[in-house]
């Protein structure tokens, strides 16, 4: 059966991602087109220009694909103002062709969707995109990136992740431009609860932080006492809860009923930002 006629047929506005599994990780699509660009174009600066993406990012990736895979995809021979000749190795040949005929699959099936099977799966495809990332970290919280500010060595990334809720994460330059990140991205944010320091509302935190600082009004919800440590569940929102883990010592000192509000501090730096694929 030939496949649909695309000028004819309207495809839902739905887009699904592919990867393949190389070793113990994952190549995600961006790094599978440069896989491509590197067989036409014989040399990864060229690869790298195709894309639209730097020498370094273009290196780093392919360093992180061989550190994955269970052999080198990619071979270099150094030398030159391009940097040398690159080439598929047998196994980067052998995943680049299953990527494409997974590809070619994909768009049969995409067509195949009717308008409300595509409603379905985006839904369904979000859930499982939010639930992908299993972490120790107690705070993981999904949202959208609404401003990259900074210097040339560091950036801000203030992200939404409720309204009216703002979490700001401190990373490199350099890493904005490796993730492509961009306002308007979605991401998850993972912060440690050991990072969380809790004061009342009539305190006035004092820190030697240069720079932007977290500070979160919430409502306790509950705390659990142990020896030497309490954890706590406050509310920042209707529909958003952060965890703290404070010395039992210092919340002998806070501790109230719940519903008793409390400001939540921790440092840009201490939030760790992922995208999601």
């Amino acid at each position: 059966m030939s496949p649909p006629d695309e000028s004819t047929f309207s495809v839902p506005a739905f887009k699904c991602a592919l990867s393949l599994q190389a070793g113990n990780g994952f190549l995600d699509e961006k790094r599978l087109q440069l896989l491509i660009a590197i067989r036409e174009k014989k040399t990864l600066s060229a690869a790298a220009e195709e894309l639209k993406i730097s020498y370094k990012t273009a290196w780093s990736w392919i360093d992180a694909m061989n550190n994955a895979a269970e052999g080198p995809l990619v071979q270099s021979i150094q030398g030159g103002s391009y940097g040398g000749n690159s080439s598929l190795t047998p196994l980067g040949e052998r995943l680049l062709q299953q990527y494409e005929r997974l590809c070619e699959r994909q768009r049969l099936f995409m067509f195949s969707l009717q308008e409300n099977e595509a409603k379905e799966l985006r839904d369904v495809e979000d859930f499982l995109r939010r639930l992908s990332l299993w972490t120790s970290t107690r705070n993981q919280f999904h949202g959208t990136i609404k401003r990259i500010w900074g210097d040339k060595a560091q950036a801000w990334v203030d992200v939404m992740v409720d309204r009216l809720v703002i979490v700001t994460a401190r990373i490199t330059q350099s890493t904005v431009t490796e993730m492509d990140l961009k306002i308007g991205d979605e991401v998850v944010l993972l912060i440690k609860a050991t990072c969380m320091t809790i004061r009342l509302p009539e305190e006035i935190r004092q820190s030697l932080h240069k720079g932007p600082i977290n500070c979160l009004k919430s409502t306790l919800v509950q705390s659990v006492i142990s020896d030497d440590s309490a954890q706590v569940k406050l509310s920042i929102s209707e529909n958003r809860f952060i965890y703290a883990l404070v010395p039992i010592t210092q919340w002998n000192q806070l501790s109230g009923e719940p519903g008793k509000e409390y400001l939540v501090y921790f440092e840009p730096d201490h939030v760790i930002l992922t995208r999601l694929a």
